[in-house]
């Protein structure tokens, strides 16, 4: 009788144990998502740029945005400098995407001209919804012996082949070893494509439009200017 017992009790846990695996089905498309999103930019440095009015596009069907496009230039529409005036006029810039996941949420990133020459992500993620999407990318940024950590967050609607209402936001998250170089750690500069439309490009007409721009003397949303 009481083998019987003992019998029926591991019995039943077993079943209770296999029963919770089974319907344990693991994290969610947006528990994915907002860890990586938080490995990226902490949640303060984001709220940053919301409050400087940058638009964020949430939820975990974004489009393929894959490709690169011209950014041609941008436009300073908030700040949290007290130097900084809107209008002012940044470098024209490239930004080039690839390596879309739509299963993790993993994309490459790589812009030119927005804090340096040449910024690539060392951690992106993307979320959306139909044509509206959002890239969060955290770049190592280095001129000189300098270096700073920056979040380049941008945010648009996949438009055909183009990209509409271009924004980006930059903020400095880590300037332990940029001071005189890079804006201060926790301010961030929003910038908008001047003509509202991003055009997609060839690798071979951005690689001239870079050589074209590469000797403007322009402001980089990432630097301090004078």
């Amino acid at each position: 009788m009481k083998y019987t017992l003992l019998l029926s009790i591991a019995v039943s846990t077993l079943l209770v144990s296999c029963s919770k695996k089974d319907g344990d089905k693991g994290p969610s498309d947006e528990d994915i998502l907002h860890k990586k999103v938080e490995d990226i930019i902490p949640q303060k440095y984001l709220d940053t740029l919301q409050r400087l009015k940058l638009n964020i596009n949430g939820g975990v069907t974004p489009p393929n945005v894959e490709g690169s496009y011209s950014i041609r230039p941008s436009i300073l529409d908030t700040s949290n400098i007290d130097t900084d005036s809107p209008g002012t006029e940044f470098h024209p810039g490239i930004v080039h995407f690839s390596g879309q996941n739509s299963k993790d949420f993993s994309i490459k990133l790589i812009g030119e001209h927005f804090v340096g020459i040449s910024d690539t992500s060392i951690a992106t993620a993307i979320s959306g919804s139909g044509n509206d999407f959002t890239v969060y990318g955290k770049i190592k940024s280095v001129n000189g012996s300098k270096s700073a950590i920056i979040a380049l967050i941008i945010t648009a609607t996949k438009d055909g082949d183009h990209l509409r209402n271009f924004k980006i936001g930059i903020i400095n998250i880590d300037n332990s070893n940029g001071a005189g170089v890079f804006i201060p750690e926790g301010k961030g500069r929003v910038a908008h494509d001047q003509d509202l439309i991003s055009e997609k490009i060839t690798s071979k007409k951005a690689a001239t439009e870079n050589s074209r721009v590469e000797s403007l003397s322009i402001r980089h949303l990432g630097l301090i200017y004078q």
